[in-house]
Order: C-alpha cells, then sequence, then structure tokens
C-alpha cells in the first residue's frame, strides 16, 4: 500500500471528526511546542490520535500499534511513549466525543412535540477486578437511535440527571435509579420533561395538601388489566418547592403479569406486598397532559428498552466491557476512543461507503507499506459486502456493491 493511499484511507477517517479537532488539542494544551533539545516526535494531535485509535480498534498491544506506525513511516516512538500518550489523552477524547455528538442531525418526530430522549448508565471492569471500575452515562434520540450524550466517569459518580445536559422541548425517559426528588428537580428546571419509572424506595409523592400519598394502597385498587389509570400528585425536592406530576399506572395482563412476578422471584423478592406490585407498571411524568396521554405515557417508558438494547450491542459487538488496562486515566481513554471510533462508523455509515466494522483498524494505520496498486482509488473497491451489515441496531443487506 503507496503512502499516498495510506494518507487517503486516514483521511476518510479526519472527514468524519467534528470541524476544529486538530485546533482543539492544542487549545486544550495537549500538544505543546517543546525545546529542539529535548526529542519531541508528535507534534501533530492527528499523529497521537490515530496511534490511539488504532490501539483500540485492532484489540492487539500497544507494542503492535507502534511497530505498525514506524513500518508504515508515520511516527516511530516507543511503547512507553503510547502508554504515556493514553494517560493524557482522555480529556481531549471525551471533548472529541461530546462535539460530534452535539454536531449530530438529530430528528425532530417526536409525540406530542418532545424530542423523545432515552437514557441510563452502565458499568464496565477492568481485567481482574471485582467491583465497577468506570461508568458510562449515555442517552439516545428515539427517533433515530443515534446517540444524544455520553459521558465517562469513574465509580464514584452515582445515576442522575445531574449527569446529563436536558435542553427545551425534551422529555427524558429514564428508569427507577433516576426517581428521586433532586433528579426530577434538575429537568424541570432546564424547561424539559421527565418520564421515570416509579420508586417507593426514593420517590415520595404529595397530594395538593403536601400529605403523603400511599402509592401502593392506590394503584393496587386498579383490579382491571390493560387499562391505564392516573392521578395528579406533587414532587418536594429538598428546597421545599411544590413540582406538579403525573402518577400514572396500568395493570400487565395475566400473561405479561406471571412473567413479572417470575422475575421478581428470580430477584429473590419474598415481600408478598411486593410480589402483588410487580403486576403492575409505575411511572412518574411532568410531561402535559395536553401533549402526551397516559396510555402515550406508558407506552413511551417501554421504548426507554432501547438504550439497554444499544448497550449489549456496544458490548457484545464493539467489546465496550473488554478494558484492556488498570489505571483510571488510560482506562477513561481507551472508552472515549471506544466510543469515537462507534461514532465514526455511524458517519460512514450514513455515507455512500461500505466498510465493514472490521475495516476500520487498516484505515487508521495500515500494518506495512507495500507496493502501489493502480486498481485503487480513494476508496477501496475490490471486496464486494453480501453479508448483513449492522448500523445503528437495524440491519440492513448491502447491496452488490464495491466496498469503499
Amino acid at each position: 500500500m503507496g503512502g499516498k493511499t495510506r494518507e487517503q484511507d486516514w483521511s476518510l477517517i479526519e472527514e468524519q471528526l467534528p470541524r476544529g479537532w486538530r485546533e482543539l488539542g492544542v487549545e486544550m494544551g495537549v500538544i505543546k511546542r517543546r525545546p529542539p533539545h529535548m526529542g519531541q516526535k508528535i507534534l501533530d494531535i492527528g499523529v497521537a490520535l490515530r496511534l490511539v485509535l488504532h490501539y483500540v480498534a485492532q484489540r492487539g498491544s500497544q507494542r503492535a500499534t507502534v511497530a505498525a506506525a514506524a513500518a508504515a513511516g508515520i511516527v516511530a516512538i516507543s511503547q512507553v511513549a503510547l502508554f504515556k500518550w493514553m494517560a493524557k489523552i482522555g480529556r481531549y477524547l471525551e471533548a472529541l466525543l461530546t462535539r460530534m455528538v452535539i454536531a449530530g442531525q438529530y430528528a425532530s418526530e417526536a409525540w406530542g412535540g418532545y424530542v423523545l430522549v432515552a437514557g441510563d448508565a452502565t458499568t464496565v471492569q477492568r481485567p481482574g477486578a471485582t467491583g465497577t471500575t468506570a461508568r458510562i452515562h449515555y442517552a439516545l434520540h428515539l427517533a433515530d437511535l443515534r446517540p444524544r450524550f455520553i459521558r465517562v466517569t469513574d465509580v464514584t459518580v452515582g445515576e442522575t440527571t445531574r449527569n446529563f445536559d436536558p435542553e427545551p422541548g425534551e422529555l427524558w425517559i429514564l428508569d427507577r435509579g433516576y426517581s428521586n426528588p433532586p433528579s426530577v428537580e434538575f429537568v424541570v428546571d432546564r424547561n424539559s420533561d421527565i418520564l421515570v419509572r416509579y420508586s417507593r424506595q426514593s420517590m415520595p409523592l404529595l397530594d395538593v395538601h403536601g400529605e403523603r400519598i400511599d402509592v401502593l394502597s392506590l394503584v393496587m385498587e386498579t383490579t382491571e388489566r390493560g387499562v391505564a389509570r392516573e392521578r395528579k400528585v406533587y414532587v418536594r425536592p429538598a428546597n421545599g418547592r411544590m413540582l406538579a406530576a403525573r402518577l400514572g399506572w396500568v395493570r400487565l395482563t395475566e400473561q405479561d403479569a406471571k412473567t413479572a412476578r417470575a422475575h421478581a422471584q428470580r430477584d429473590r423478592v419474598q415481600d408478598d406486598e411486593a410480589l402483588d406490585a410487580a403486576e403492575y407498571i409505575v411511572v412518574l411524568t411532568t410531561a402535559d397532559k395536553t401533549r402526551l396521554d397516559t396510555g402515550q405515557v406508558i407506552a413511551l417508558y417501554r421504548a426507554r428498552w432501547q438504550v439497554e438494547l444499544d448497550f449489549k450491542r456496544k458490548k457484545s459487538i464493539e467489546d465496550l466491557d473488554t478494558l484492556p488496562s488498570f489505571l483510571p486515566q488510560t482506562v477513561h481513554a481507551w472508552l472515549c476512543a471506544k466510543l469515537l471510533l462507534g461514532q465514526i462508523a455511524l458517519r460512514l455509515a450514513s455515507q455512500p461507503v461500505d466498510i465493514p466494522p472490521c475495516g476500520l483498524a487498516p484505515l487508521i494505520l495500515p500494518t506495512a507499506p507495500t507496493g502501489p496498486d493502480p486498481a485503487r482509488s480513494r476508496t477501496r473497491r475490490r471486496a464486494v459486502v453480501r453479508d448483513a451489515v449492522r448500523v445503528g441496531g437495524h440491519v440492513q443487506r448491502a447491496s452488490t456493491r464495491q466496498v469503499a
């Protein structure tokens, strides 16, 4: 592979990055000019980014990456030098990842005029760990299943809406881990709305007079199945404000109720009252009733599972949970780089080029130069993709086209 072709391959990756990505490295102090006698080898953030992305994409070792970089004539650095870059580039990768998500074009289709956002957090572990190493706070647009927000934190940062950035006109759909007054207040204060699974332990609800509502007794008065009910309630954060909300619930069908009870028993729930409560879906929302009725609210909560499925895809297909490192700084950089590769792949998938997921590493950093291939142009056109290509959670059948 000639040098010209290698640079054209890498330029395809660069085209997917947000504007100003190279200048951002200088602004954040990741790239610093040092005196000539210090022998600084990487003067361009693009070179460092290229090495880091290749290391993450090719599932190999740092030694293999620096060897491939030297063989391809990119840069000659030691394995220790690459390790140091992994330790310091995480903050830049996180900023770059955020810019890519913000720059995305989000679909405007929504129920009642709301932009629907499903959010949650997932954990990853380093090799040999018995507990959580890092936590990824993640949200996506339900309209097109594209990422809305991504943040990587250490284990000390728990699940709260403060990890996200709600905007006016959005409806954030979250699980019961976010069912507490501070999380509701944070979203409402940003002129957004929230829809969460109700939690008896963390979400006390009040009536208009400020009296505590016995939610379980209220819900279990409903004997008919499949009929959505609701009641106006209030949430009171620590500052004493009374935030109006809607409590909605529905009793599951007999078959669904049987499945829900089985899941509760599997989770070692022994209390009879808790087992009875498993037959009901109970949610809380601040969404306007004139925009979404009770049935729509409960149906939307079920759509939250899309973010769970996206986590499963990222861990099973993209190896998001296979941390190769132990140090917090390198773990953070590795996760951000892995998510950044996912964003690059999504953008490539939306263009008239067919690159299988395993084909990203050779585009970033070829292992060694070979002779020029006159049949190659800017995009590779020799292979033919016939298999189904997974793109953004959908399965698309590739036509008999040449691979770009």
